[in-house]
């Protein structure tokens, strides 16, 4: 029996930082993927780099009370494009894969409450878990508000060379930072709302930005205030971080801005010499899915 569970990656956050009680984040997905296979096997060889993902099949068969003797029998083979240690979502997706391709090789469905909570027992996770863009607890395993809306845009992912372990990006201690910039990351979030009721891709854009000029104090971003000006100016709506990454997004619509003349502002300002990789893409209805059994 061969089981196969998909999940998406995202292009870090729209927003991320304290709003009223607590640290929060909308993460949205990209049209990048994590493939998770589950297989039958005797005695499966488990890939040392992947130990999350067989961490999320085991839990899995816990939180349905099943033995961890069905995982001694089954390989978990992750076939992902998605890069990692950049801030976007790589480990997430890898989790959330496993996770549904277990339940169900189990015959069982997972909602999502239970999906967020095994991801968040194993490590910080993205909204991207959810098909709606969220707002999402995700150092606990709290989906606060969905958002009826995919905003189908297109992304403009520039990659530096860096690279951030989420695990140990956590462990610095930014809680005065966080706090300080609380004021603003409400300020996003309900410039983030605004847009969700007009449908407005400004606004949106708008709250990515703030949520990403917030975010310089904790982890900065070469060239980001330039990007930005560039960005607006070349009629693209914004430019959103991974705000425990080292990408950055912009976002726009490909009918409505001139992509080559960007690119020209973008290498004459020496963008591509701290931005080393570009490359598009878009946004994509997010959460995992079975892709067959």
């Amino acid at each position: 029996m061969k089981i196969k569970g998909i999940c998406p990656a995202s292009c870090g956050e729209l927003l991320q930082g304290y709003i009223k009680d607590g640290e929060k984040l909308i993460s949205y997905p990209i049209d990048m993927y994590s493939v998770v296979t589950l297989k039958e096997c005797k005695n499966p060889i488990r890939d040392p780099n992947k130990k999350k993902a067989i961490k999320a099949m085991y839990k899995t068969l816990d939180f349905f009370g099943e033995s961890d003797q069905i995982g001694d029998e089954l390989s978990v083979d992750v076939d992902s494009n998605i890069p990692i240690e950049k801030g976007m979502a790589s480990s997430t997706a890898d989790l959330a894969s496993t996770i549904i391709a277990t339940a169900a090789y189990l015959g069982k469905e997972i909602t999502d409450e239970a999906l967020a909570k095994i991801c968040t027992q194993i490590e910080p996770t993205d909204s991207t878990i959810f098909q709606q863009l969220t707002l999402f607890d995700h150092l606990n395993g709290v989906k606060v508000k969905s958002f009826d809306w995919n905003p189908h845009l297109d992304i403009w992912v520039l990659e530096s060379r860096g690279q951030v372990n989420t695990q140990t990006f956590r462990k610095n201690n930014y809680e005065s930072l966080r706090i300080k910039n609380k004021e603003n990351v409400e300020k996003a979030y309900k410039v983030f709302e605004e847009s969700y009721v007009k449908k407005d891709f400004h606004l949106l854009g708008k709250a990515a930005n703030i949520s990403a000029m917030t975010n310089q104090n904790i982890l900065y971003k070469d060239k980001l205030e330039e990007i930005m000006d560039m960005a607006l100016k070349m009629n693209c709506y914004g430019v959103n971080v991974a705000h425990s990454g080292t990408v950055l997004g912009i976002l726009f619509q490909k009918d409505k801005v001139d992509i080559e003349k960007f690119a020209n502002e973008m290498e004459k300002k020496s963008i591509f010499e701290i931005y080393y990789k570009d490359y598009f893409t878009k946004m994509v209805k997010g959460g995992p899915k079975i892709l067959f059994k």
